[in-house]
């Protein structure tokens, strides 16, 4: 009899670890960067959440499900996780998958998050959670679609599934569909085979799902698997062009529903391996500058700061676009975030209602000088944010330490850390109205469409920073030979997730 069989409720590990690293960034990612949920918040907290953690609770409670909590952490994209606060991490997890018998584990991952030792925290994380529980405790984890799947962390996975979507408005939806597929896991109906081929190639940025090459691609994955009764799942892994290390590039991941699938899985993954790199030279955009945008509107309008997008791991710490609107745009007014540790001291040791005269921006890239301005302190203090938009709606995001500066016609949400600026809620949280505003920046350059798009017409634009595409600056090592970098040869094939085939001959 299994150990499922044994107990009434089978025994779920759930938890969270969300933060995708940047590896070309001075900055580090400390574990005071994460909002962090313990014990049995992590149910509470996180039960409504539009995450794959809230889906992976919602199924597990329909489920009738024993939830063991472990963490749910997240953190704003940004540096190298430091390697003491990924242990504290991994302690959490590892701990409460130590406090007794489990049946499985259920986990949202984002799939890139690096620290200052590992290239793939959660293939680590995942090896050890396997070498604790034995290789018979199923486990599943959802991830973002900008994962590292080829870094090994799918060695260790019953079954992987990522965002279908770019902006991501699924997260909940591929909570609820890893968890359903661990249901029917636990019921003895599945018994998952992943395939997977492994594509040396970074995009250029034309990477939405809802148009281009993306489109074509999850379409005919979805036709393709909803066709075929033998196989799962299909997800298109389009990493993080910003890291370096072994297994970076696309990964095409699909799963049949047992052994006899396999063939299926992995004709179907060689095929889109095949269509993504030869439509390579596709992926690639080209993006209006601020102002192509700002002559061709009238209206209310929120700008993706692209070159210097918090959301891709990037400081947060430039004011191009405050600069180019104050100089040119008058009397436009422009509500926006900025990253500058030194700022933020300035604003609270003077006070609220204080005037100061101060240079902000520039903090940490130095790449554009800094912004300056004499203006009144709204308020300061140390905050967070409830996410209203369809990424992650519902989930508490850290701001940190924070001041809110008026000066004429800008409105500055000054952090001292990176700030997730992709929903109004960091600035509606903190008393900063947008009604009266003509020019909204943030740090996003796709999630911010999913909820500010009753505000204002939605547009990314060209702008210097650490997250413009150019491979070419970046000094990756690790993940070479590598398209564009490299002149190469490619022929799609498929090989298991795990190497051992999950025991199919």
């Amino acid at each position: 009899m299994s150990n499922v069989a044994k107990r009434l409720a089978p025994r779920v590990l759930v938890g969270q670890i969300f933060q995708e690293a940047h590896g070309f960034t001075p900055l580090r990612t400390p574990l005071e960067a994460f909002a962090i949920e313990r014990g049995q918040a992590v149910i509470t907290e996180n039960m409504e959440a539009d995450s794959v953690l809230g889906g992976i609770l919602r199924t597990g409670l329909v489920e009738g499900w024993d939830l063991v909590p472990s963490i749910a952490a997240r953190a704003s994209p940004g540096g190298r996780v430091t390697d003491d606060a990924y242990a504290h991490l991994l302690s959490a997890v590892l701990d409460a998958a130590r406090s007794g018998p489990l049946d499985a584990i259920a986990l949202c991952l984002h799939g890139c998050i690096q620290t200052e030792s590992l290239d793939s925290a959660e293939a680590d994380l995942l090896r050890r959670l396997r070498e604790l529980v034995g290789p018979d405790v199923p486990m599943v984890a959802g991830f973002d679609l900008h994962g590292h799947a080829g870094g090994g962390m799918l060695d260790h996975l019953d079954f992987a599934s990522a965002y279908k979507t770019n902006p991501h408005g699924d997260a909940g939806a591929t909570g609820e569909r890893v968890a359903k597929v661990l249901a029917r896991i636990l019921k003895g109906e599945l018994r998952p085979v992943g395939m997977k081929v492994l594509v040396p190639m970074l995009t250029g940025g034309n990477d939405e799902t809802g148009s281009g090459p993306l489109l074509e691609m999850h379409t005919a994955a979805r036709q393709r698997v909803a066709a075929d009764p033998s196989l799962l799942d299909a997800s298109i892994f389009n990493v993080n062009p910003f890291i370096d290390g072994i297994g970076v590039g696309q990964t095409i991941v699909v799963y049949a529903r047992d052994c006899e699938g396999r063939e299926s899985a992995g004709a179907l993954a060689q095929e889109l391996g095949e269509v993504m790199w030869a439509a390579r030279q596709t992926f690639r955009h080209t993006l209006p500058t601020l102002e192509q945008t700002l002559e061709r509107t009238r209206s209310r309008i929120v700008l993706g700061d692209f070159g210097d997008r918090v959301l891709a791991g990037a400081p947060g710490d430039s004011l191009y676009v405050v600069k180019k609107v104050l100089a040119k745009h008058a009397p436009l007014r422009v509500v926006a975030p900025v990253t500058d540790p030194a700022a933020v001291a300035l604003c609270s040791q003077a006070g609220v209602g204080a005037q100061v005269t101060l240079t902000v921006g520039g903090a940490i890239t130095g790449a554009e000088p800094p912004l300056k301005l004499t203006g009144t302190v709204l308020s300061v203090g140390v905050g967070t944010y409830r996410n209203r938009g369809a990424f992650m709606r519902g989930a508490t995001m850290r701001i940190g330490a924070y001041a809110v500066l008026q000066a004429g016609r800008v409105t500055l949400l000054i952090t001292r850390d990176p700030l997730m600026s992709q929903d109004p809620g960091c600035f509606l949280d903190l008393g900063i109205g947008l009604d009266d505003a003509d020019v909204v920046v943030v740090k996003s350059g796709y999630n911010f469409k999913l909820a500010f798009g009753a505000w204002g017409e939605c547009v990314c634009i060209e702008t210097p920073g650490l997250t413009v595409f150019d491979p070419f600056v970046l000094g990756l090592k690790k993940a070479r030979p590598l398209y564009p970098l490299d002149n190469l040869v490619f022929e799609a094939a498929a090989v298991p997730t795990i190497p051992s085939a999950l025991g199919c001959s």
